[in-house]
């Protein structure tokens, strides 16, 4: 004890003595008491920090050890004077720590703190917590040091192995009475390796060194099991092996503690560890992404608590409301999804909700840690949100033979791909939709299943599952127009070649075709023009689209397909900039050795993929399909089917574009472009409608209708309302292909 302290002890007794019963002026006290300490510095100058750290630190050992061998109930901590040592230690450090340089030596009384072991003491004591109470304390403290500690001091063996200690204790217990100091703690510790990443090294340990402390989130807190994290063969049955190689794996008990308090009651301490799991997955030092990935539950945890909000979800869920819940608000935990906030006015506008809101911020979080992690961390969250959530739950709903379990899941499906970003989890959820395989237990591929939904009564589903064919086609990134359209017409096979030498029509047709075989004529600085997605014979194209439908037959005598061209040029420049990343080709040019790679046509069992014969694939082969019985379908259909067909005309490929909107090329035979399939449906419709005396009128009665604009007519429907139906979409339909062509001229020709 100091000398100013003696001195001010002796004083306040003094005058509590001499005035018991009257109150004495503090200001008087205070101006004594300053005198006395400069009398006290003249005469014994205060002792060195160290020597007032080592008697606070020889007096909190004397109570601990104590309290080691107390028979019966130890005292609590507030009993002790341990709280006023620690915190007279701490201070100590600090004023020393904050006179040290930058970087520098350790300072005198961290020196003590290392030689004489004593944060291994505090840690020994914390894990026993006796006097009761002393880990809250020892936690206080170290976030104290580590405040005020470089992050380079860390390196120090009597620092981090305590440091250590004091981890794997927070892993023991769940719902912990210091959960508090505990999420404190691991969070300042989470700060000091974002400063130097290299020090989360120093947390990844062999379970032999580990104490055997297991992480209190076991497999059992969690539904599906969890998938085990050693290999067990049948010649590694013996429990002896498999303790021995139990003890040869890493351990990482930073994760294991923080995956502990995100089941903290307490929202604030739950989010705090999911931010801190950020923070360690991006990481990017040493093996630490890997160890994540293999030797912790941070990929089976994510998944199941997708699988948990999933199954949280009512079945009554009108599954048309759920595009428009919103999926950018801070992520929830179980803690809080009962807790008052400002988000509970947007919550219970309709039944279920609540529960969406809660499973995608789960999925936004799993999708900012896979955006976020090291390549095998990344990988193993998205291989085990397939295998438990994907393959699971979400499959055995998309497969259901409840119909109203099908549309809440399709919903659903749709809405987890419009909100994921990633591109890591974006891509490995859009080939599990549409990769062609077959499952081990001989399931079909949920390409195939969702294909059958588009084509198979009920109506609505059919809906919906064209609406999320819609959905993957409009996602940035390609891997669904790779899979399903462009490894099928990438071969150009749809094109006669041979043919089209002898059939070139005129001059601007062959110079086209040459063009496309050039490099780079362009002006330096801007991209070279496209003779594909720009043809020259542009008007013949156009004047073919408009004229599919004969001016008999059409509802309105205006060629008004300019009211497409605005909104035509700002998709296909919004599409541009998501596809620019792509690599795709300028001109479409038939492959002179196309290989096996480069087209799932290749790989098709079936007799239309053999030899060089087109194969348009079974997606664009169901949407021909679709189109060939327009004047069959409900309206709605024929609406959404058109709708996904201009969607893929807005991709700047060559080869598709070609396919869909050049109505000049020469095709190989037996192949359906949108133009052929709508002429011969036109066809195949006019003699019907115009043997009708009142087809006219009945035209434009049908158009007003489909507008919404029914005002002055009054006609009941008939037999053929769907082939007047099918007329007006045929009609408004080549028109905005015809947008869509004129648009990719106009904007590729101006090198915009």
């Amino acid at each position: 004890m100091s000398c100013t302290e003696i001195f001010g002890f002796v004083l306040s007794d003094t005058l509590c003595r001499a005035n018991r019963g009257r109150k004495h002026d503090p200001v008087m006290f205070s101006r004594i008491s300053d005198a006395l300490q400069a009398a006290a510095d003249v005469i014994a100058p205060p002792c060195p920090r160290v020597e007032d750290l080592r008697y606070h630190w020889t007096q909190l050992s004397f109570v601990c050890q104590r309290c080691q061998h107390y028979d019966g109930q130890p005292p609590a901590i507030e009993e002790t004077h341990v709280p006023r040592h620690l915190s007279q230690m701490l201070k100590m450090l600090v004023a020393e720590e904050r006179e040290q340089c930058i970087g520098g030596p350790l300072s005198p009384c961290m020196e003590y703190l290392v030689q004489e072991k004593v944060l291994a003491a505090l840690a020994l004591h914390a894990r026993a917590d006796r006097p009761l109470g002393i880990r809250q304390h020892v936690y206080i403290f170290l976030v104290g040091v580590l405040n005020h500690l470089h992050h380079t001091h860390l390196h120090h063996a009597p620092i981090h192995k305590p440091l250590q200690v004091m981890v794997r204790i927070s892993c023991e217990t769940r719902a912990s009475p210091y959960e508090a100091e505990e999420i404190e703690f691991l969070s300042t510790l989470c700060e000091k390796i974002r400063q130097d990443s290299s020090i989360i090294l120093l947390y990844i340990q062999p379970l032999a060194l580990t104490g055997a402390v297991s992480s209190g989130y076991t497999p059992e807190d969690s539904l599906p099991p969890t998938p085990s994290h050693i290999n067990m063969s049948p010649n590694n049955s013996d429990p002896v092996s498999v303790v021995a190689l139990e003890k040869s794996q890493p351990k990482f008990p930073l994760v294991d503690a923080l995956l502990n308090l995100c089941h903290s009651a307490d929202s604030q301490i739950s989010a705090t560890a999911h931010d801190c799991l950020v923070g360690i997955a991006s990481v990017r030092e040493g093996q630490s992404s890997s160890t994540i990935a293999r030797y912790t539950l941070l990929p089976h945890y994510l998944a199941t608590r997708l699988v948990i909000a999933t199954d949280n979800i009512p079945a009554d869920t009108e599954p048309a409301l759920i595009e428009d819940v919103p999926s950018s608000e801070k992520v929830r935990t179980e803690g809080n999804e009962n807790s008052d906030s400002d988000d509970e006015e947007v919550i219970g506008e309709f039944p279920g909700k609540k529960e969406i809101i809660l499973f995608l911020h789960w999925l936004t979080f799993c999708d900012k840690l896979v955006g976020v992690s090291a390549g095998a961390l990344g990988s193993s969250i998205c291989n085990t949100v397939r295998e438990v959530f994907l393959d699971g739950v979400l499959r055995g709903n998309l497969t259901s033979d409840d119909e109203d379990t099908i549309s809440l899941y399709i919903a659903l499906t749709a809405k987890i791909v419009t909100s994921v970003s990633s591109p890591l989890l974006v891509n490995g959820i859009i080939s599990w939709l549409t990769e062609d395989s077959e499952d081990v237990g001989g399931e079909s591929s949920m390409r195939h299943h969702m294909l059958l939904l588009c084509q198979q009564p009920p109506h609505h589903l059919q809906i919906q599952a064209l609406r999320l064919l819609q959905v993957l086609m409009e996602k940035p990134g390609s891997m669904a127009v790779q899979s399903l359209v462009l490894n099928y017409v990438a071969t150009r096979a749809y094109h006669d070649s041979s043919a089209a030498e002898h059939l070139q029509s005129s001059w601007s047709d062959e110079e086209d075709e040459r063009y496309k075989h050039r490099d780079g004529e362009t002006s330096p600085g801007s991209p070279p023009i496209s003779r594909t997605l720009a043809p020259a014979n542009i008007n013949k194209i156009v004047k073919s689209f408009l004229t599919v439908v004969p001016e008999e037959l059409r509802s309105t005598p205006k060629d008004d397909f300019e009211s497409y061209m605005a909104d035509a040029q700002h998709q296909y420049k919004d599409m541009c900039r998501s596809c620019s990343s792509f690599g795709w080709p300028r001109e479409a040019v038939t492959p002179e050795c196309p290989s096996d790679s480069s087209s799932t046509a290749s790989r098709e069992s079936r007799p239309e993929a053999e030899g060089n014969t087109f194969y348009e694939g079974p997606f664009l082969s169901m949407l021909m399909d679709f189109m060939e019985h327009l004047p069959d379908q409900d309206y709605d259909i024929n609406l959404q089917v058109t709708s996904l067909v201009a969607t893929l005309a807005l991709l700047p490929h060559p080869h598709l574009h070609e396919y869909l909107l050049n109505p000049t090329i020469t095709l190989s035979g037996g192949v359906r472009t949108p133009y052929t399939v709508l002429s011969s449906v036109v066809s195949k419709i006019h003699q019907p409608i115009i043997e009708r005396d009142d087809y006219q009128d009945h035209l434009k009665v049908t158009r007003y209708q489909l507008l919404g604009t029914m005002e002055e007519f009054d006609f009941e429907r008939d037999e053929d309302d769907r082939k007047f139906e099918a007329l007006i979409v045929i009609e408004e339909f080549t028109k905005e292909l015809a947008s869509i062509a004129y648009a990719k001229y106009i904007t590729e020709g101006s090198g915009w």
